[in-house]
């Protein structure tokens, strides 16, 4: 289900050695593509990254802003403690669905939900949720500003913040692309990470690029 499958030698090396999805992740991604969910997922890099930062941070409460089929939450998840919670928000029904199935089988229905529908219009509703101590934005890029906006206001001093697709494959920065709706988003998104005096923001260069700030 993962598009970043086009690796160096070296990259290789680091996946088998490091990376490598166990057999409950092997059969979400062959049971996605069977499915017809997109191969728009993150590889098991960045699945791996998000999951040491969960453990890392000793992270209690996770939010994430774009379900589809439940790779990287499944990656979270797990580094969560037993009374942990991973929500995470999902514009479509089927790709929901296929992540609650999917969870179920991995033994993550005890610190996950599914909330459907479009992502500006479920995130009021998570006052009671908040604060969260990590929150990954992988949904439509230009929504980004405005999901940047709702992570702020979710989060506490100490909070990381991640946004996936920055480089947008390359092109966030070509002077031909500026004109498409969701490279002005993710630009203004990364400008406004770099730029906003709450975070302490950097670029982390795995496949696409993950934005990743910590609130101050």
């Amino acid at each position: 289900m993962s598009k970043l499958n086009d690796l160096s030698p070296y990259e290789q090396f680091l996946r088998d050695t490091f990376h490598a999805d166990d057999a409950g992740l092997q059969r979400l991604q062959a049971e996605a593509e069977q499915e017809g969910l997109p191969a728009i997922s993150i590889g098991p890099e960045q699945g791996k990254f998000l999951q040491v930062l969960v453990q890392l941070t000793g992270a209690r409460k996770v939010l994430e802003i774009g379900t589809l089929g439940g790779y990287s939450g499944a990656w979270m998840a797990r580094a969560l403690p037993a009374d942990g919670k991973l929500i995470s928000l999902e514009l479509e029904e089927k790709h929901a669905a296929f992540t609650r199935r999917q969870w179920a089988a991995l033994g993550l229905n005890g610190k996950t939900e599914v909330r459907v529908g479009p992502a500006l219009d479920s995130l009021p509703g998570l006052a009671d949720e908040a604060p969260f101590d990590l929150i990954f934005i992988d949904a439509d890029k230009n929504n980004y500003p405005a999901y940047l906006e709702w992570a702020l206001r979710y989060s506490r001093s100490g909070t990381i913040i991640l946004g996936d697709n920055v480089s947008m494959g390359g092109r966030l920065a070509d002077p031909h692309q500026q004109q498409n709706e969701w490279i002005q988003g993710m630009r203004r998104f990364a400008e406004r990470m770099a730029a906003d005096e709450r975070l302490v923001s950097t670029v982390v260069p795995y496949a696409d690029g993950i934005a990743m700030g910590v609130v101050k």
